[in-house]
């Protein structure tokens, strides 16, 4: 995407450009509504955000560590060419949660911030499916290993 936003100085104009082309590019690549998914230390692509607020996480908190494709918000990784080179045959790179992050995506389309579907007929009882999708989405979000203070 250009700019090295992982490396760069987060107080410098150039970074902040750099995070304003980045939120142009998620919105016009895979934005559900107003939101993007939050690409920031803290958020690590599990929160739907408005554009401001990812920019002031991106500034603030600084991008995911390792993050460097942004799959999540609509860039096409590039894969390695299945060559060998000197008897050393180079593997490509998979992401192997990929169709579980996208399914996740689609499903959260339908999703308030509280991870509540907003539906106005709440006389209506929520099938299973819908049941267990709510679950997964909460459970997407859940840290593996929170961090301890």
């Amino acid at each position: 995407m250009g700019i090295n936003l992982k490396t760069a100085c987060s107080h410098t104009k150039i970074y902040q450009q750099g995070v304003n082309n980045f939120i142009a590019f998620a919105f016009e690549n895979s934005a559900v509504g107003s939101k993007i998914l939050c690409p920031c230390r803290k958020c690590v692509n599990s929160f739907w955000r408005e554009g401001s607020e990812v920019r002031e996480h991106s500034i603030c908190d600084g991008f995911l560590k390792g993050y460097r494709t942004w799959t999540l918000q609509g860039e096409v990784s590039s894969s390695l060419n299945h060559g060998n080179y000197d008897g050393v045959e180079l593997m490509e790179e998979t992401d192997e949660d990929d169709n579980i992050s996208d399914l996740l995506r689609d499903l959260a389309a339908g999703l308030d911030d509280k991870g509540d579907f907003d539906d106005n007929n709440s006389d209506l009882e929520p099938c299973e499916e819908l049941v267990a999708i709510q679950k997964l989405v909460a459970e997407n979000s859940k840290e593996l290993y929170p961090v301890r203070s």
